[in-house]
């Protein structure tokens, strides 16, 4: 069957564009379209909701409410599982009804996830609320925390022995 991208992109920004209520759309071209919120994140940015892009190889639809969130994780209906790149990502060729209803429902239901959360009211969003929010979505703040740290150092310390190789073959060239 033939890829249909262009039909898959209309498809999924549809999608988006149905629960976008209240939120911001920040980019809207024939190839991207991203939905943030009004919220501000601790990084004083507003908080991507999702988008859908035409990349190189699929088009990609992104979800970011199921990022950190076990309970919405586990809610992915299986069908869409094969799609699945990641947290957050799901990868199509072509548009196909079938998945596509199952995936505007899971947005319908992240869409909640995040009201009840607060994350669609304007402004900043103090610590606690994504605290509570975690702790309701099934995960442990703390714990969060030191794993992302933990990913943090690793990749610094990657960087600087990737930094401290090329800097070896440069004085040995």
């Amino acid at each position: 069957m033939p890829s249909d991208f262009p039909g898959a992109f209309t498809a999924l920004r549809q999608i988006l564009q149905k629960n976008a209520a209240g939120m911001v759309v920040q980019t809207d071209t024939p190839t991207h379209f991203i939905v943030i919120t009004r919220a501000i994140g601790p990084n004083k940015k507003p908080l991507w909701f999702g988008a859908a892009m035409i990349q190189k190889s699929a088009v990609t639809f992104h979800l970011v409410p199921l990022y950190f969130n076990p309970v919405l994780q586990s809610a992915v209906p299986q069908e869409l599982l094969a799609r699945k790149q990641g947290k957050t990502c799901f990868n199509f060729q072509r548009p196909d009804k079938a998945l596509f209803a199952k995936l505007e429902s899971l947005t319908k239901r992240a869409r909640a996830t995040w009201e009840s959360s607060g994350f669609l009211e304007p402004g900043p969003v103090p610590q606690e609320r994504f605290d509570a929010a975690l702790r309701a979505a099934g995960e442990d703040p703390g714990a969060l925390e030191q794993r992302r740290a933990k990913v943090g150092k690793a990749a610094a310390a990657k960087r600087a022995a990737t930094v401290r190789k090329k800097k070896s073959r440069a004085a040995t060239a």
